[in-house]
């Protein structure tokens, strides 16, 4: 039971750390949505501010809607991923990866958002000129192998994780 605890203590502190130091560092070498190769024709530096969510989603909000959904949002999120953690059985490793990957890229973006008003992006994928990915940041990473864990979970389970995590909490309050 306490390894659980520690996986997700190491992997949120050293998740944020890095994207935190990886933002400061972008912020401080890199010009505002001003390209610089790095892989030519396929993946770029470009600091960029992201008013949305996870890749750009929801930028296009008007302003100051984006800040205060977005902070109510991921707070709620952060609360739903601590519940699940905290209910997830011991064989749901994937799930437990999930949710850690998951919290520390909220945390990573929720504190650009309270401090900054926005999301500070670096990394960009694109195909030349023929296609171009949002710009995103570590957390971001973060959040997409989590939902990728998810899935695992989801797949590999004789039961899905939410139902696992729902029967388990329905288990307890019968018990008590």
């Amino acid at each position: 039971m306490k390894n659980r605890w520690v996986l997700l203590a190491i992997v949120v502190t050293v998740g944020v750390a890095l994207d935190q130091i990886s933002k400061q560092l972008a912020e401080g070498r890199l010009v505002l949505d001003r390209f610089v190769p790095v892989i030519d024709g396929f993946f770029a530096l470009r600091l960029s501010r992201n008013q949305g969510a996870f890749f750009s989603l929801g930028g296009s909000m008007s302003d100051g809607v984006p800040r205060a959904f977005f902070v109510v949002a991921t707070l709620g999120a952060i609360a739903l991923i601590g519940h699940l953690y905290r209910k997830a059985e011991d064989d749901q490793r994937a799930l437990r990866w999930a949710l850690a990957l998951l919290l520390a890229g909220a945390v990573g973006n929720l504190i650009d958002r309270v401090l900054e008003g926005s999301v500070i992006d670096f990394l960009h994928l694109h195909l030349r000129d023929v296609f171009h990915w949002a710009t995103f940041n570590f957390a971001d990473i973060y959040i997409t192998f989590g939902l990728v864990f998810l899935l695992v979970d989801l797949f590999r389970a004789k039961k899905p994780a939410v139902k696992r995590v729902a029967g388990a909490a329905s288990k307890e309050k019968r018990a008590s």
